[in-house]
């Protein structure tokens, strides 16, 4: 390195060489042109060598200095001398440019050579491999094609940097272009071509071209592969990348740490943690040994699914091999334990690391701050501070989420306005979790304060704000709201994500449009089982159950593996149509056939079905042969169907079971008030009323609310009365009187109050649902749109009736959702054929 910052010092003034120095047939340092205008005359070669040592001077700062300051006066030397159009000097001199970080001075040079018919095949080239080295993609994409257009041969060098090009900036047709192009050159011979070939396919999600080429390479080096399926996890491919490490397992290069890695962060970065535990079961087979890496990324998906048992297996193995957990995996494990609901093993596992980063503080905090113990947790951002750590906006945001998941919103507002006030700038995540926090305690209605409150601030909402807020909207049935949110997501590309459009199909389906929700799901081509147990929820909630079966079927011989959510919703799909049959043998086949184990909820699912169709004897046997401890979930599905069908014995021994499990469910109470009342046996229902007040229980009165405009409209059991009442019952009683007229008879045994006839069809105008739905049509009539309305308690049997005739009378479709199902009310039909 002296030699050559000597040479290049000393250009100005070349010492003269003897004459009998020289070889006798070297080439004169001076010619004729030299010796009238005073420049050296160097060779090319020598210009070119000159120009690579100072090149590599990037040892020191230095180095660089005199790099920098030596550059321009090589390129004054070279332009002086006429060797610029030299395509060996001007490709080393772009090199030389191209390490200072000189881009724009490099496309001139080669944009100047261009011109002066000076770029020659080498300079091509150069120019695409330094665009693309630079991460030009675009630039580095057209400049090869002009290459291909002046005919200019491309190297395997060049050819597989524009291929990284192309798989970088999503040119699938460009890239293929290339490919052929490789092809006809026999350009793909070239050791680097295949590897970037495969990893451009894999980049624009084309794993099927990726893997021909893999195959096609054969069992060589596992590089390509490894490429290949880090761009699978990096684009959220998962099952991909699952399928290529099993691939490179059976028959390919055998999988190392790093391909095990990748997948394994893949599973936990996208939601797929039981697929976690798997990869590491493949890499323990193969006789691999876990590093940290692995460990930090299986305590991830750990702390996510909340299986304790098998963070602390993970421990355990950390203590056997008498490893001692760097700052990452003490980090990982501190959130793992946090998580999971040990804050005691956390604080043991925080107190004995030696290094502690920003992160592990942050991790304890936020394990504190979800567990509702704000003072320990604020007593920690105090010991940060005094341990020289600033608390940033991720420990804020910890304690945010802490506040708004204990439901204390108003504390989370206050927070975040003293660190906006103290300089710290509140980002998306701290907005997200306030609205995230309204959404998981139902008050949906805050969500949307606080998203407006979030743009005015000028934060724009994520993909996880969008499917927080889509959440709200399906609690409250919000259609139009929703339907805002769509066309945000379609503008921001939002739609594109998985969880978005899990979150539209979830949202469509709550609020009453289960076409908008099966359109969204059959214009995604790669459906996951979260994706797939949306729509089977969304079906069996709209009582299809015939096409609910036939999508479980395409799910499973698509390869999908059902969880007990499916179940759950596939036997809800049954019980909306009765099919007791179908519901026995999902249920006796779960473990048996899908190697599932059935949940709690899957034997209420049963228990619902039986009930429901009247077989009370039957779901009394399955729950006392279950092997599971009957909750309230199981007592509570048969004291519904014995409140359908009137059986007095079973209800009160479910009944029972409730009140000790459940003593403060105002609903079970009720049911069994209404269930006394219709026997006639008032004195027990007083008993039952005396026993609320004494206990304390508040019963939680029916409503139904309908959307009209941006108003939400709601009809309370002896609420207020809403303010256009009058002409809301004189409507009413005009519609009644009508639909007499087409048969329509008042079921009076709805109301189960021991009054007169005549009080008892007064009492059915006042069910809050036929408010509703009059109101409805009272402002609504113009649109012709349907009346949706929904009902937090089941329908009776007489609201259904006057539902049915007023869709026949008025030519209007009604849906409605009350606590059961929905009811899509057409010409005097309704979508459940009467029974729910």
């Amino acid at each position: 390195m002296a030699k050559a910052q000597a040479q290049l010092v000393s250009l100005s003034f070349p010492p003269p060489a003897p004459s009998s120095a020289r070889p006798r047939h070297a080439p004169p340092l001076l010619n004729a042109s030299a010796l009238r205008t005073g420049v050296p005359a160097y060779s090319a070669g020598v210009l070119v060598s000159l120009l690579r040592d100072c090149a590599h001077l990037h040892g020191d700062d230095t180095d660089h200095r005199v790099a920098r300051r030596l550059a321009p006066q090589l390129h004054s030397l070279a332009v002086r001398t006429g060797l610029s159009r030299d395509p060996r000097v001007t490709c080393a001199l772009v090199d030389l440019l191209a390490r200072l970080g000189r881009g724009p001075s490099c496309a001139r040079l080669l944009h100047e050579a261009a011109e002066d018919g000076a770029k020659d095949a080498v300079l091509w080239n150069k120019h695409v491999a330094m665009l693309a080295e630079a991460e030009e993609w675009d630039e580095a994409i057209a400049v090869f094609r002009e290459m291909q257009a002046r005919g200019v041969p491309a190297d395997g060098y060049t050819c597989a940097r524009v291929l990284h090009a192309c798989g970088r900036a999503g040119a699938l047709r460009e890239g293929r272009a290339v490919h052929a192009h490789a092809l006809k050159l026999a350009l793909d011979a070239h050791p680097l071509v295949p590897g970037f070939l495969a990893g451009m396919y894999a980049e624009n999600a084309d794993v099927a071209a990726a893997t021909r080429v893999l195959d096609a390479m054969g069992p060589g080096s596992f590089v390509p592969w490894n490429a290949v399926v880090a761009c699978c996890a990096r684009l959220g491919l998962v099952d991909d990348a699952l399928e290529l490490a099993a691939r490179m397992a059976r028959s390919g290069p055998e999988p190392n740490v790093a391909t095990w890695n990748t997948v394994l962060s893949a599973c936990s970065r996208h939601g797929r943690d039981r697929e976690a535990l798997g990869v590491v079961a493949s890499m323990l087979k193969q006789g691999l040994r876990p590093d940290a890496t692995t460990v930090s990324s299986l305590l991830k998906s750990v702390a996510n699914t909340g299986l304790l048992r098998h963070g602390m297996e993970i421990h355990c193995f950390f203590l056997r091999n008498q490893l001692e957990p760097d700052v990452y995996t003490g980090t990982a494990l501190v959130d793992m334990y946090a998580k999971c609901g040990r804050l005691d093993c956390a604080q043991k596992v925080f107190d004995a690391l030696e290094h502690r980063n920003l992160t592990t503080w942050n991790s304890l905090v936020a394990g504190y701050a979800n567990a509702g113990r704000f003072d320990r947790a604020l007593e920690l951002v105090e010991l940060m501070k005094k341990n020289r750590l600033d608390p940033d906006i991720t420990t804020w945001n910890g304690l945010i989420t802490g506040y708004s998941m204990n439901g204390q919103s108003s504390q989370a507002v206050l927070l975040l306005r003293q660190i906006k006030a103290a300089g710290v700038t509140p980002n998306v995540v701290s907005w997200t979790s306030l609205i995230s926090g309204s959404c998981h305690n139902g008050e949906y209605e805050d969500s949307f304060y606080f998203c407006h409150e979030m743009q005015k601030d000028g934060v724009q909402p994520s993909l996880v704000t969008m499917s927080v807020l889509l959440r709200a909207c399906a609690g409250l049935a919000l259609q139009k709201k929703g339907k805002e949110l769509h066309c945000f997501a379609l503008r921001r590309a939002y739609d594109c994500d998985m969880v978005v459009s899990t979150a539209l199909i979830d949202m469509y389906s709550k609020a009453g449009s289960l076409v908008s929700a099966k359109v969204i799901f059959e214009n995604i081509q790669q459906k996951n089982l979260v994706l797939c147990n949306a729509m089977l929820t969304g079906l069996a909630v709209h009582g299809q159950g015939r096409e609910a079966i036939e999508l479980f079927h395409d799910m499973w011989n698509s390869g999908l593996k059902p969880d007990s959510i499916t179940f759950t919703a596939l036997l809800t799909a049954c019980r909306s149509m009765g099919l007791v049959t179908e519901g026995w043998e999902y249920f006796d086949s779960m473990e048996t056939k899908y190697g599932v184990k059935p949940t709690t909820e899957n034997y209420a699912c049963m228990v619902d079905l039986l009930a429901r169709c009247g077989y009370l004897d039957e779901a009394m046997d399955f729950i006392e042969r279950s092997p599971i401890d009957p909750g309230a979930s199981l007592w509570g599905a048969l004291l519904t169907g014995c409140s359908v069908h009137g059986n007095l014995a079973l209800a009160e021994v479910a009944a029972r079971n409730l009140f000790r499990l459940e003593p403060y469910n105002s609903a079970n109470y009720l049911l069994m008030m209404n269930l006394y009342e219709y026997e006639q046996m008032y004195d027990e229902a007083e008993s039952l009323k005396y026993a609320m007040k004494a206990r304390g229980v508040d019963s939680r009165p029916g409503w139904s609310w309908i959307q009209i405009e941006q108003g939400i409209h709601v009809f309370e059991v002896d609420g207020k009365p809403h303010p256009e009442t009058a002409e809301i019952y004189e409507e009413l009683i005009r519609l009644v009187f009508q639909i007499k007229k087409a048969g329509y008879v008042p079921d009076t045994s709805c109301i189960v109050y021991n009054v007169q006839e005549e009080e008892k069809e007064k009492l059915l105008l006042g069910h809050t649902e036929k408010l509703a739905i009059t109101y409805g049509l009272i402002r609504s009539d113009a649109s012709r749109a349907p009346v949706r309305v929904m009902k937090n308690t089941r329908m009776c049997n007489d609201c259904h009736e006057v539902a049915k005739h007023i869709s026949s009378l008025c030519e209007r479709q009604i849906i409605l959702r009350d606590a059961v199902r929905f009811h899509h009310f057409v010409d005097g039909k309704c979508s459940c054929n009467d029974y729910w």
